[in-house]
């Protein structure tokens, strides 16, 4: 199991949103959406000067990132035709059900993630609802709480792969 990626598969999620957030934040710095009485609107964004250039540069990382993530996926599912990932697939890969032991680890881990989101997602909105964060603000926030459901997962998961190994 060392080299299975379905455990280190959230730290790959993390990873990505980490490279989201900050395009996130660099697109928020550099757009402006304006409405018209009409009805209308307008959304530019401007990309000049080193702004521009950290954008692209972030962009790259993040293409470059998704490569590897899809070629480490590749190499996986050679070294393990019985474990295959498929990061398509709508079912979690972080799920593993080789035995009643990875079962119990899934269960409990996933049981964790659930009972964060019954607190964090009243708690998000409750804090929406109370300032006005704006639409960027909005999408790291719950970019932060995919965040948080990878870090409470993958520590559990390395908590009991940890008892085994």
């Amino acid at each position: 199991m060392k080299n299975d990626m379905r455990i280190t598969y959230p730290l790959w999620q993390m990873g990505a949103i980490s490279i989201l957030m900050v395009l996130v934040l660099m697109t928020s710095y550099s757009s402006n959406f304006e409405t018209f009485n009409d009805g209308g609107f307008e959304f530019a964004i401007n990309f000049q000067g080193k702004l521009g250039v950290l954008w692209g540069i972030t962009l790259l990382v993040f293409i470059v990132y998704a490569w590897l993530f899809y070629w480490n996926v590749v190499k996986h599912n050679k070294q393990m035709p019985k474990h295959k990932i498929n990061a398509f697939s709508w079912k979690p890969q972080e799920y593993m059900e080789d035995d009643e032991l990875f079962q119990e680890f899934t269960k409990r881990a996933t049981k964790k993630v659930y009972s964060y989101f019954v607190w964090a997602i009243p708690f998000l909105a409750s804090l929406y609802l109370v300032f006005q964060v704006g639409t960027t603000g909005m999408i790291l926030g719950l970019l932060l709480l995919s965040m948080g459901q990878y870090v409470i997962y993958y520590t559990e998961i390395r908590k009991y792969m940890g008892e085994d190994e």
